[in-house]
């Protein structure tokens, strides 16, 4: 579940932040409106890798490819692919 915490609350928990952080963002209001939100140095990283994933034009073509093919049932199955790797 997402929490907020008033801004207020962020300054004076500021040193503890980075514990609660473990799991998910924090999203900090002002006035009851979110302002900004902290999160972890791991989750930042993690939404910048997967930012770069999605905005990567052939990657994004070959993953919609790849779901209209499992849409489609044209899937093999994991025993045949271990049979052909060797597995």
């Amino acid at each position: 579940m997402t929490q907020y915490l008033k801004i207020e609350e962020a300054q004076q928990e500021f040193i503890d932040l980075p514990q609660k952080l473990t799991t998910e963002p924090i999203i900090i209001t002002q006035d009851g409106l979110p302002v900004m939100t902290a999160m972890s140095y791991e989750q930042f990283e993690s939404l910048m890798e997967t930012l770069e994933i999605l905005t990567d034009e052939l990657f994004s073509q070959k993953l919609q490819a790849s779901i209209a093919q499992a849409e489609a049932g044209n899937t093999i199955a994991w025993e045949e692919v271990k049979t052909k790797l060797g597995i």
